[in-house]
């Protein structure tokens, strides 16, 4: 079975080459869509496990960078993951082992942090992976789009990420893909992926945003201002 891995990545020159790094050998095509004006497109360019470089003239942000990877891809399975994450060895075929089960349609797994302290280890401990393994098991399932993966024909019949959404759009995905199949979530796909953002935000902060978000997205209603939103 092969894989795609589409990493989107918005003026992201000066951690996009470590990224890609972690992929080599990692047996997938490795998708980079760009978009800023930082030289990102040139970076992703001179890197040998980069096959293909798409430019994002729209910069719609990452939901439709996602897309437009996914649909360039003519593999069986796509994997998403970050300009700033850094997959470990074997994350890929980790990724890949789960669809064995032809019943299987997506995959998820926590996210390490791949900079900061003790606190930062601890909460996204606890936000990240223990709240994974809670929430999944009782259908609330919400793979993160820096570490998730779909089978192809299945994510693209089901509209794949909503670009509507500045917000929560991977956990929206995940939650449609529920009609498509069955989903895991493998607390040994983990991912390193910086804790800037957390940081800049505040984890309190973001704990607080994710609960209106989550309110708002159960009632129907727009889920708020996306705090990741680069583009």
């Amino acid at each position: 079975m092969d894989a795609t891995v589409v990493i989107p990545a918005y003026n992201e020159r000066r951690v996009v080459t470590r990224a890609l790094d972690a992929l080599a050998g990692q047996g997938a095509t490795v998708v980079v869509v760009v978009g800023g004006d930082d030289g990102t497109d040139r970076a992703a360019r001179a890197h040998p496990a980069a096959d293909r470089v798409l430019v994002d003239d729209g910069e719609d942000g990452p939901a439709a960078a996602r897309n437009r990877g996914a649909c360039a891809a003519d593999t069986e399975v796509v994997c998403f993951t970050d300009a700033d994450t850094v997959v470990p060895p074997g994350w890929v075929e980790r990724h890949l082992s789960h669809y064995r089960d032809e019943r299987v349609v997506g995959v998820g797994g926590p996210l390490r942090p791949l900079d900061g302290d003790a606190t930062d280890r601890l909460l996204f401990k606890l936000l990240s992976d223990y709240w994974y393994r809670v929430s999944w098991p009782v259908g609330f399932v919400q793979a993160s789009g820096n570490n998730c993966s779909y089978r192809r024909g299945a994510f693209l019949d089901a509209g794949g990420f909503d670009e509507s959404l500045p917000f929560m759009e991977d956990t929206d995905c995940s939650l449609r893909m529920k009609a498509y199949g069955e989903q895991v979530y493998d607390p040994h796909a983990w991912v390193r992926t910086s804790v800037r953002r957390q940081r800049e935000e505040g984890y309190w902060g973001l704990l607080w945003r994710y609960v209106v978000g989550y309110a708002r997205y159960a009632t129907g209603r727009d889920p708020g201002t996306g705090y990741f939103r680069d583009w």
